[in-house]
């Protein structure tokens, strides 16, 4: 049995305890009595290819200490490096403790200290730099037992062309140990036909990423982004049993979930919403792929849509929708209480960062949320 407490973030703050046993049906159904509990105001809160070809790629490519950015060289060491080599370092020993944790990850665009110095390092574990390099929140989030990963992303016409991987693969691997990172996160999103070259080529990519990167840099992350559903969304027939094999972990990105191929008027409607988010989830575990192998990935942030169908003395009003602190906890429930490896989120500096008493609160109810 697991026992899990709650606390239910409103105005008059409440702990409730409960004693369920870990499943996902079990979630939904007291995701579902916490949904009439508290208001929201209105917020929206298998392929004949069975062997995957293989090549050696050689990696040349080493960092040197001597051209690390951070004050204490060891910092520039990937964690997984550093783990088996300084085992006793403060900053590894935290990397251990956070090991056993349920993982938090996160991606960050180009922001400055000003703004990824304000969060919350104690529950983060992985941060993917999103087409951007900060040297120094490198060695902010190894100081703090963080991995740090970079994206990548690979042209749909070259992924039957074993070469163009091949090549794409030591370019990935040179410049991850060249900045110090931990590892990589496959962002592919394009739309790929079911039983073609493309869809297998991908697969052979992620495998053969994972290949190089786990002999180049033992215990390093390769991670790949997934669709909010396992069912052909915007045309990604992907083998996501596969690539989940291969790969450490999928992040399943549960926002935009209005197709992002649209073929008709944009209507204003949840972009994260709670049982679409679920049904997607299910769509993986029925797969078969093991939930300690997913991240289920939340939106930080919202659209605002304008009212077209009014007259004259209405213009102007918007309908906003986004997530906050009330409908990310059933999401984060769920994922917990299914066994899902952890959380995440687009992205983590979609918060107000400033310093005032709003945007202080925001981001203490945001952060504090996170297992």
């Amino acid at each position: 049995m697991l026992h899990l407490t709650i606390m239910l973030l409103t105005r008059k703050k409440r702990t409730t305890s409960f004693t369920i046993m870990p499943s996902y049906k079990t979630a939904l159904v007291l995701a579902s009595v916490l949904l009439c509990i508290t208001t929201t105001s209105g917020k929206n809160y298998v392929s004949p290819l069975n062997v995957v070809e293989t090549f050696p790629i050689k990696h040349d490519a080493r960092a040197s200490l001597n051209s690390c950015p951070c004050k204490n060289k060891f910092l520039c060491m990937p964690l997984s490096q550093a783990k088996n080599k300084y085992p006793t370092a403060p900053h590894v020993l935290n990397f251990i403790k956070k090991s056993n944790k349920t993982e938090v990850f996160a991606f960050v665009v180009k922001c400055d200290a000003s703004v990824w110095g304000k969060f919350d390092w104690s529950k983060l574990t992985t941060v993917a730099l999103a087409n951007f390099y900060d040297a120094e929140l490198i060695c902010h989030a190894h100081q703090h037992g963080v991995r740090v990963v970079k994206l990548g992303n690979f042209p749909t016409t070259k992924l039957g062309n074993i070469t163009a991987r091949r090549n794409w693969i030591n370019i990935q691997i040179s410049d991850v140990t060249l900045k110090f990172l931990d590892g990589i996160n496959i962002d592919y999103e394009d739309a790929l036909d079911p039983f073609t070259p493309e869809q297998y080529g991908l697969t052979s990519l992620v495998k053969e990423t994972a290949e190089v990167f786990h002999t180049a840099i033992p215990g390093s992350q390769v991670s790949f982004d997934v669709a909010w559903s396992a069912r052909g969304i915007d045309g990604r027939y992907y083998e996501y049993k596969k690539i989940a094999d291969y790969s450490d972990v999928i992040f399943i990105m549960a926002y935009d979930e209005q197709s992002q191929i649209l073929k008709g008027p944009c209507a204003a409607r949840p972009n994260s919403g709670f049982y679409k988010t679920v049904q997607g989830m299910m769509t993986y575990l029925d797969l078969g792929i093991p939930p300690t192998k997913m991240i289920l990935g939340v939106p930080w942030y919202g659209y605002t849509y304008p009212c077209l169908q009014l007259d004259k003395s209405k213009e102007g009003q918007h309908q906003i929708w986004y997530d906050d602190e009330r409908s990310l906890l059933y999401k984060y429930m769920v994922a917990i209480v299914t066994g899902f490896r952890g959380v995440g989120m687009w992205t983590a500096n979609f918060l107000d960062y400033s310093d005032t008493p709003e945007a202080k609160l925001q981001q203490e109810h945001m952060w504090g949320l996170l297992p």
